[in-house]
């Protein structure tokens, strides 16, 4: 069996994934990385359409809409009297000097970029990186800022390329720990299915377990479907199928099942 089939046989049949436990663990670590390329690619292309659009947003704004500005000693300076909010799509620009914008206020957005009293922000399906100007000693007009923008744009798909590879690695990694933590749930689950299933064999069905979890999240991220508790349920379909799986593996023939008097 292929690994295309493994993934298509882990989001419904624990009866197959039950054969996979004498997998070699080489296998099932190349089989997680190829899981989350899977679930990855569809929110690799919206983050870098995101990035590339907040960017078009971002240069067009600065060279037409911001007013003139400094930054000097760790602040944005302008002879403006309030915030100035601009919004493209689901883009949000955001320039305000005064103070009276705050970051909180700024996350409010999905996808913006906001120069503040003290620090930048690129925020991208919620999330915000921020950029303190006195943290990183900038001290830079308009024209030089405007410049320095347009100069990446040359640069973008590369840079695109690296946040899209680093949300892979961090994705995959958080994966991992939480294949490591099923597996540890699955030595407690197994007393009483299969007391000989190993921690390694506990571990490579984990790794196939969390396919059917894995997919359906991030199908809701795509569509942006905002669920409570989701962590919650995605460790509760991740245990019960996991039930099933061991459910699945038979008994060894000298091993009955103990009756109750």
């Amino acid at each position: 069996m292929n690994i295309i089939q493994q993934f298509i046989k882990s989001l419904h049949s624990p009866e197959t994934i039950a054969k996979f436990r004498f997998q070699k663990i080489g296998r099932t670590i190349l089989y997680v990385f190829f899981l989350m390329l899977i679930v990855s690619i569809p929110m690799a292309v919206i983050l870098g359409s995101n990035i590339n659009n907040l960017f078009k947003d971002v240069e067009s704004h600065m060279i037409e809409s911001f007013p003139d500005f400094t930054i000097e000693n760790g602040v944005l300076q302008s002879d403006v009297d309030e915030p100035m909010v601009f919004e493209d799509g689901d883009t949000t620009v955001i320039f305000d000097p005064t103070g009276e914008f705050r970051l909180e206020d700024a996350e409010q957005y999905d996808t913006a970029f906001a120069l503040l009293e003290r620090e930048a922000a690129i925020i991208t399906d919620g999330f915000p990186q921020t950029f303190g100007y006195q943290e990183f000693g900038i001290n830079i007009s308009k024209d030089q800022l405007t410049d320095f923008v347009q100069s990446i744009g040359d640069l973008l798909p590369l840079l695109i390329s690296i946040i899209i590879l680093l949300m892979y690695l961090f994705t995959t990694a958080m994966k991992f720990l939480g294949i490591f933590m099923l597996s540890v749930i699955t030595l407690l689950l197994k007393r009483n299915a299969v007391d000989h299933l190993s921690y390694r064999q506990g571990w490579v069905l984990s790794a196939y377990t969390v396919t059917l979890p894995t997919v359906l999240f991030a199908v809701i991220d795509m569509f942006r479907i905002d669920i409570p508790f989701s962590l919650a349920i995605y460790w509760v379909i991740a245990i019960v199928m996991m039930n099933l799986v061991l459910r699945n593996i038979p008994r060894p023939k000298n091993e009955t099942p103990s009756e109750t008097p």
